[in-house]
């Protein structure tokens, strides 16, 4: 073990997200090829703590902040101490400060990895300030620079040169045999209180502006309203929340509200149509998952999906309502078979994960 490369992975917390989601399933399938060390820069507790404990890898809660330099002479003690081969940052320009103390500290291998396909905050004028330093620490301190989309890459560095070696894309990968389930689908609508003949129309992933529950909810009730054999239901973080809404919108009794749920691959076997009308992402897993269980999807148009996603018919501007009915509709009303092999067989080709995280596994050493 000695002689394994000691690497350090920082990422903001051990909630349900995407990039927690990555790193959890890449150090399941890679974890016994290097040492690793995982810096997590909130609170260590989350719906995926336990999944990361059982790892069996050391994790360690160290805040950092925006601007706070006796949290960085931590940082830089604790990289100096720890002799880490490789750094890798998971939080887009954040990482600036962390790439230039490991750049102080010694560490040769400092990778910033970018997972969003746009900055995920209210701009102003100081944050615009701050964010453009962080990015310039970024360009500058780090050694390599990967994001999970050309599109990421393309709005966080578009100055980049062409010869720039150190930009890289690492799509994300998925397991087929993972959602490949066998279950009786009738029997799983059931214990939702949903009847065999129920229409059921998902989505999963966490309660955020980006997800775009609100346009979500809009489509579903103009479904609803129109059908009540056709079905809502949400998995994801704090996606119980969403009750109130439901409620006022008189929808309630065709909704399931799942929140946080660590049996995906099962329940997007109940699924007719998966609907994902993100405003940004980096390369959503939640996607990839709907593709590789063969599921007909209608997702929104912006970058990172149609740089990964084969049907272009099948994309829409996030906020369209009218449109994303009528096509629902349509699925519906012909009666076609809701799984698509073609789908799972394009994920399988292109987004297998030993493949996807061998590439990760390259930048790393």
């Amino acid at each position: 073990m000695s002689n394994l490369l000691k690497i350090l992975f920082i990422i903001p917390s051990v909630n349900s997200g995407g990039i927690e989601t990555y790193l959890l399933r890449f150090l399941r399938f890679k974890k016994g090829e290097f040492n690793a060390v995982i810096l997590v820069r909130g609170l260590k507790t989350g719906d995926l703590e336990r999944d990361y404990e059982s790892l069996g890898l050391p994790i360690v809660s160290m805040p950092l902040g925006y601007f706070n330099p006796l949290r960085w002479l931590k940082y830089y003690h604790f990289f100096k101490h720890n002799k880490f081969d490789t750094v890798c940052d998971f939080n887009a320009n954040f990482s600036g400060i962390p790439m230039l103390i490991a750049k102080l500290a010694g560490i040769k291998n400092r990778i910033a990895f970018y997972r969003q396909g746009k900055n995920h905050f209210k701009s102003s004028f100081l944050k615009r300030i701050y964010n453009s330093l962080m990015n310039k620490l970024v360009f500058k301190y780090s050694s390599r620079i990967l994001a999970n989309s050309i599109a990421g890459l393309n709005f966080f560095f578009p100055n980049r040169a062409d010869n720039d070696s150190r930009f890289k894309v690492i799509y994300n990968g998925v397991n087929i045999i993972d959602y490949q389930v066998n279950i009786n689908k009738v029997d799983l609508k059931k214990t939702f209180g949903i009847p065999e003949n129920g229409f059921v129309i998902g989505h999963t992933g966490r309660l955020d502006k980006a997800k775009n529950h609100e346009t979500i909810l809009k489509v579903a009730k103009a479904l609803i309203e129109n059908d009540s054999s056709i079905y809502l239901v949400l998995c994801g973080h704090d996606t119980e929340k969403l009750a109130p809404i439901v409620e006022e919108s008189r929808i309630a009794s065709n909704v399931r509200l799942l929140g946080y749920r660590s049996d995906i691959p099962a329940l997007l076997q109940m699924f007719d149509v998966f609907y994902f009308p993100s405003i940004t992402e980096g390369q959503p897993n939640s996607l990839l998952e709907a593709m590789a269980a063969g599921l007909s999807v209608i997702a929104s148009n912006i970058g990172p999906i149609a740089e990964v996603f084969p049907d272009k018919s099948m994309l829409f501007d996030p906020m369209e309502i009218e449109k994303v009915v009528a096509k629902i509709m349509q699925i519906k009303s012909n009666g076609m078979e809701f799984l698509n092999s073609d789908y799972t067989e394009y994920v399988a080709l292109n987004f297998d994960s030993a493949s996807r995280f061998n590439d990760f596994v390259l930048e790393l050493n």
